[in-house]
């Protein structure tokens, strides 16, 4: 599952003094530096892969259920500054794997329910979950999981 890249895919932005990489502002920093805004595209599994393997990301199940969508999205910004293209799509890969059924996991429920994020947030389509889990969908709501 290859990533595509848009056919103007980088735009630079003005130069701007003391800011890191990020642009957050840094007064150490004495190089000028110019945003470089990069458009790609991808699909529910590769979103789903970078937000469940990225090291580091530290997406938590409590993420899922809140209203606010900036940490989801926080996640993704990382997992794509963070991951090259082999392993984004051996994480897509491995997502679609739990997320399936295909492959026995713990993440099981928690790729479920960032699946159905997923779908929300980007309007993507996914998958269809694994029949085992689909009685257990009338209990996650708009308002998150019920016990």
């Amino acid at each position: 599952m290859p990533v595509s890249l848009a056919r103007q895919p980088l735009s630079a932005g003005p130069i701007r003094h003391q800011v890191d990489v990020f642009g957050d502002p840094d007064t150490a920093e004495s190089a000028p530096r110019v945003a470089v805004q990069l458009t790609i595209n991808l699909t529910f599994a590769e979103i789903m892969g970078r937000l469940l393997f990225t090291p580091g990301s530290m997406l938590m199940r409590e993420d899922l259920e809140g209203p606010s969508e900036a940490r989801i999205l926080e996640c993704l910004w990382f997992g794509l500054t963070q991951t090259d293209i082999g392993a984004a799509e051996d994480f897509a890969e491995m997502a679609m794997d739990v997320y399936t059924g295909r492959r026995s996991s713990n993440l099981l429920d928690f790729a479920v329910r960032l699946g159905q994020v997923i779908t929300h947030l980007f309007g993507v389509t996914a998958p269809e979950p694994p029949a085992t889990l689909a009685a257990s969908q009338v209990l996650i709501g708009r308002g998150g999981v019920r016990a």
